[in-house]
């Protein structure tokens, strides 16, 4: 998604809780002194699209030059003066905010039919909303192609992603995998191995190793391959100080490269397949690098199964049982892969825990295929409402773990209010029955709670289980 159509969306956002009759967003361009229309909502017809109003004139100026919020009740005043109106309208309340991150971003505006007085809360929202706003603008200037939430240093890392997980079929993918860029992992050879369901593995695609490795077999406890299927772990031999490895088999011929490492291909069921990578120089390969490979096939792992399906029906207002399956939206992440590419990088980064509160009535019988039906809706409902980069964790059958980048706490406090907002008016269903869901939240935060993603996950989880008062402090 564009940072334009994130803006939209906030907006979008801002005038369903202010119950706005107009609300926009004016950007400021400090060259020539001005704030023109970016984005808006309204029902009036008589508001200028195409106006540019002077910083430091006017309601808006005069807000832009001392970055202060201005909130108007006109019980018993004329609202007919309102700058971005071309025919006078019957405002009751207005609250005009300053746009800033670390600079001036621009102004939001919105103004009420319905309601005279905005509430501290309400205010504390639309601000929240405002910083928001600022954040996509700010960064839509450092980067210009910048989509989705990404924090600029992770998106090449993403957009790679994305492009292995819209691979059609098997056969592409594995075409896909044999061509990382260089600028994400340096290697001189890679194979791609996948597992039949007696657990034998074939080598299926390859490049860079000296003779065909088709012929060969991978079998459990057998070299670095075996090894990994086993653990169900990565593994990474950094420098074989040319002592001879067995990759793949004990069959495959003599190899001579100095760093190797090999990342799995697996879901909650199985071991699905293995990407292997070597270099010839001794420590070509390190930490960084297998934390990527590892990120690549833990993206594309949950979908695997389902390709060759046909594309999911449009997002509707409620979701239906049968909208898409889990194993789209909840991935089996290795969280020592997400720390170095999130938090060692000391980009933002937040984990929200949803907990359904009322699941031990629900789900008391046929536990696991109710739950997949109740946690398949809602992450659903919530990849589509929540437009940042987010990944989907399912730590038990009573809730799943979304993990927000780019976010610092006051947005991430936000975020979770407007989720709490969407989640109690959803109609959820259970065998084609309504239901009531009751869900308690949790929150953590990097670096506010710790630098350990693992940690943050629990203790996220753990909130859920405490008071709202204990939670935010």
């Amino acid at each position: 998604m564009s940072s334009k159509n994130a803006l939209a969306n906030l907006i979008e956002l801002t005038s369903n809780v202010a119950d706005a009759f107009t609300t926009a967003l004016y950007t400021v361009n400090l060259e020539d002194g001005t704030l023109k229309l970016r984005s808006n909502l309204t029902l009036s017809s008589h508001l200028k699209t195409d106006a540019t109003f002077a910083i430091g004139e006017g309601l808006l100026g005069q807000v832009a030059l001392h970055r202060d919020t201005r909130i108007d009740d006109f019980s018993g005043a004329d609202a007919s003066h309102l700058e971005w109106y071309s025919q006078p309208e019957d405002i009751k309340g207005l609250m005009v905010v300053p746009v800033v991150r670390k600079e001036l971003e621009g102004v939001l505006v919105v103004d009420s039919k319905e309601n005279y007085s905005f509430t501290p809360k309400l205010q504390k929202l639309i601000s929240g909303f405002a910083d928001q706003m600022g954040w996509y603008l700010s960064l839509e200037k450092k980067t210009p192609n910048w989509i989705e939430g990404e924090p600029a240093d992770f998106q090449q890392m993403m957009k790679w992603c994305r492009f292995l997980n819209d691979s059609p079929h098997r056969k592409a993918l594995s075409e896909r995998f044999l061509n990382i860029p260089r600028s994400l992992i340096q290697c001189d050879a890679t194979a791609v191995v996948w597992f039949e369901n007696d657990a034998t593995g074939r080598i299926t695609h390859s490049k860079g190793w000296s003779q065909g490795l088709k012929s060969l077999t991978i079998e459990s406890g057998t070299g670095i391959c075996g090894s990994c299927l086993d653990s169900g772990q990565p593994m990474l031999v950094p420098n074989t100080l040319n002592h001879p490895w067995i990759v793949f088999s004990e069959d495959e011929p003599s190899v001579s490269f100095g760093s190797v490492m090999a990342a799995p291909i697996s879901n909650e069921k199985r071991m699905l397949g293995l990407v292997v990578c070597a270099t010839r120089a001794r420590n070509g390969l390190k930490q960084p690098d297998m934390d990527r490979l590892t990120l690549m096939t833990n993206f594309v792992a949950s979908s695997l199964q389902h390709k060759n399906t046909p594309p999911q029906p449009d997002l509707i207002l409620n979701p239906s049982e049968t909208a898409s399956p889990s194993s789209q939206y909840f991935l089996p992440v290795h969280v020592k892969a997400f720390e170095s590419e999130i938090i060692k990088r000391n980009s933002p980064a937040s984990v929200m825990s949803i907990r359904i509160e009322n699941a031990g009535t629900l789900l008391k019988h046929r536990r696991q295929k109710r739950s997949d039906l109740l946690l398949d809706q809602i992450a659903t409902y919530l990849s589509d409402k929540i437009d940042l980069l987010k990944i989907f964790l399912r730590p038990s059958d009573e809730g799943l773990i979304l993990i927000l980048m780019g976010l610092d706490e006051q947005e991430i406090y936000e975020i979770e209010y407007s989720v709490r907002e969407a989640l109690s008016r959803v109609s959820f269903t259970l065998e084609e029955t309504k239901i009531e869901l009751e869900f308690e939240y949790g929150l953590a935060s990097f670096p506010t709670d710790g630098s350990d993603l693992r940690k943050l996950i629990e203790t996220s989880w753990a909130r859920t289980t405490q008071s709202e008062e204990s939670v935010h402090g």
